[in-house]
């Protein structure tokens, strides 16, 4: 029986000793072995996985860029959600996500953004979240920083566009969802009738808008014989809207002004199709610069496809997370990670990356225009 307690007793020591070894080699400082976990919540199926695969391709081409700058032996390690673009499908990854102990959280696009945003938020896990609201915590959380373009950049833009032609009846024309309708609805359409004392007519649609039901708000725009419009969606729903208007004869030169996916949508359209719509596009875009050029080649080259916009903004989103993760004691807090990611101030493929006080990346957006397929500067 002595014999039987004595090696439990050496069994108990052992045991707390590889214990203390376990906890102690991961205490501030020790970071040999360590793995980042980043959680992305995005559509990489479906009608919209395009989206997915653009934040996806670029965030892993920075992290293998710049991951030669880690601490020895740290690494990033992705888990990769598809959504589907259904904010059911977003709550059921996120909930699986959430076991794994995530340090960053990654969502798009809004209605699953929205769906995840709050518990997130509860568990204090910094949030790259892929929405265009005026703010990336428009719920008043903490923990959400926007590594992309905001619909104030945009809506400006649109307003100084507006200015420039001297409109007198403007048409926004958008899918409805909370950000939208804070962005079109009250802000911009806000500025139009105040400073520029314009004639504004809503045309706001469901996200589950048809085919035929964009052949039915095309007619309604006409109706309104606007001098200016503006027209909002994701693809597919900027696609029907613009075939829809064409035939009405409804698009000339620079009347029509439409939102950011009209950078995706252009894809999906011919040269007469788009021609004389305008955007409001980041200025590499426009006008790249060699760096630029240079890696749009490589991405190419890596992916068998040109790039987006998203993917260069998401491989600006890998370096922020990278030069964070060089400033860190790991594996570090929640809360040590927000500091550093807000506190970040890097040249990156887009400019200066660098936040402003609503935790948005501080950046630029620019007229242009479509000339024979081409997006051109707006003159």
């Amino acid at each position: 029986m002595k014999k039987q307690r004595y090696l439990l007793a050496l069994v108990a020591v052992g045991l707390i000793a590889v214990a203390a070894a376990y906890f102690l080699g991961r205490e501030r400082g020790s970071s040999r072995g360590q793995s980042i976990r980043v959680a992305a919540n995005m559509p990489f199926s479906g009608d919209l996985a395009f989206y997915g695969g653009e934040l996806r391709d670029g965030l892993l081409m920075a992290v293998a860029d710049k991951g030669r700058s880690l601490p020895e032996g740290v690494s990033f390690d992705f888990d990769w959600g598809d959504n589907k673009f259904s904010s059911q499908d977003a709550v059921s990854v996120l909930q699986r996500q959430l076991q794994w102990a995530p340090d960053i959280y990654t969502s798009a696009l809004k209605p699953q953004v929205m769906a995840v945003e709050q518990p997130v938020a509860t568990k204090g896990i910094p949030h790259l979240a892929w929405v265009l609201d005026l703010s990336p915590n428009p719920t008043g959380t903490t923990n959400s920083f926007r590594v992309w373009i905001s619909f104030q950049l945009e809506s400006d833009v649109l307003f100084e566009h507006a200015r420039r032609r001297g409109a007198q009846k403007v048409v926004l024309c958008f899918v409805s969802l909370p950000s939208t309708e804070q962005a079109y609805a009250t802000y911009l359409a806000g500025r139009l009738e105040s400073e520029l004392k314009s004639e504004v007519v809503v045309e706001r649609y469901s996200p589950n808008a048809t085919p035929s039901d964009f052949r039915n708000i095309a007619a309604r725009v006409a109706a309104s014989s606007p001098d200016l419009i503006l027209i909002n969606g994701f693809i597919p729903q900027m696609v029907g809207i613009i075939k829809g208007l064409r035939p009405l004869g409804m698009v000339g030169d620079g009347n029509v002004i439409a939102s950011l996916d009209m950078l995706d949508a252009a894809n999906a359209l011919t040269a007469s199709e788009s021609e004389g719509i305008v955007v409001a596009a980041p200025p590499f875009m426009i006008a790249p610069t060699k760096e630029q050029e240079e890696w749009r080649e490589r991405f190419e080259a890596l992916n068998a496809r040109q790039p987006s916009y998203h993917a260069a903004f998401a491989y600006d989103a890998g370096l922020i997370l990278v030069d964070a993760a060089t400033r860190l004691d790991l594996p570090s807090s929640h809360q040590e990670w927000l500091s550093a990611i807000l506190s970040a101030d890097i040249d990156g493929l887009t400019g200066r990356l660098r936040f402003d006080e609503n935790q948005t990346l501080i950046t630029s957006l620019a007229p242009a225009i479509y000339r024979g397929g081409e997006l051109v500067p707006l003159n």
